[in-house]
């Protein structure tokens, strides 16, 4: 390519690289997304209202029953005196904990495993633990993992849209780029057709370039989800149990191919189509 198209090349990359990020978000959110959704069922509290003041051999009997339960995460089943019960609910619905007198009852919180998480499951264990001395009733909501998959499938939907955009603009301005670059270049390329040069000599320089602009784009998008990644890892936060290297390695090699894909196959088609013109 001619030395005078580089800022061309320079666009080309950079949108090329913008699509590469967002396709490798939306892969990453994809690829994750049963992960997120059952890190939120295995965090949903189902919380047992007891009465008050039971007896602790009662208390360590609902307990010990409830760990019985297929499904449950044993180590999760936890006594919450009042104080305790406030202090839970009042983050959970986001009251004050200052208000006058303590609505709440003596619970025991417990969770399920993200297998065993069901509307059906949970009636059934509400149904065996409501006969149990001493319990009042069973509590659980489905809102908070709804949410999560709603939210989940907006985000991933809207940077599918946005990167679909950056194909189109991509596509268009490495089209722009080859299509100024052949016709600056048509006399060096009528040079090589008279002495007999082949399709893929002509075409050799274009795709050297196509293979370092697609490089380069590749190098942005592996630094993107590595400070992505490395970022999730240290912040202490749940998304380090979502993390799967298995799906960040298949996303960074669809990118990969998506990358070297736009770029050859777009400049192929555009010198075939040029020099079909040119009656070559």
């Amino acid at each position: 390519m001619s030395k005078n198209k580089k800022p061309s090349q320079f666009y080309a990359t950079v949108s090329t690289s913008i699509v590469l990020v967002l396709i490798s978000l939306f892969l990453l959110i994809f690829f994750h997304s049963s992960n997120i959704a059952n890190i939120v069922k295995q965090n949903i509290n189902i919380l047992v209202e007891l009465k008050n003041d039971l007896p602790k051999g009662e208390v360590e009997h609902i307990k010990q029953t409830i760990q019985n339960f297929s499904g449950v995460i044993p180590e999760s089943v936890t006594y919450l005196d009042k104080a305790s019960a406030m202090e839970l609910m009042s983050k959970e619905l986001n009251i004050s904990s200052e208000i006058e007198g303590n609505p709440f009852n003596d619970l025991i919180k417990f969770n399920l495993n993200a297998d065993a998480y069901s509307d059906k499951r949970i009636k059934e264990i509400k149904r065996e633990i409501e006969l149990e001395k001493g319990v009042l009733n069973l509590y659980y909501e489905n809102e908070s993992l709804d949410m999560v998959q709603s939210n989940l499938e907006r985000v991933s939907l809207g940077i599918l849209i946005l990167a679909l955009c950056f194909v189109i603009l991509s596509l268009s301005i490495i089209y722009n780029t080859i299509q100024l670059t052949l016709y600056s270049d048509v006399k060096e390329i009528k040079t090589m057709q008279m002495v007999g040069a082949e399709k893929s000599f002509v075409k050799k320089p274009y795709f050297r370039d196509a293979f370092w602009m697609a490089m380069r784009s590749v190098m942005v998008m592996l630094f993107f989800v590595l400070v992505l990644y490395f970022y999730l890892i240290y912040s202490d936060s749940i998304f380090a149990e979502i993390l799967q290297w298995y799906y960040i390695l298949l996303t960074v090699v669809i990118c990969i191919v998506m990358a070297f894909l736009i770029q050859f196959s777009t400049i192929n088609r555009m010198i075939n189509q040029f020099l079909k013109t040119e009656g070559r």
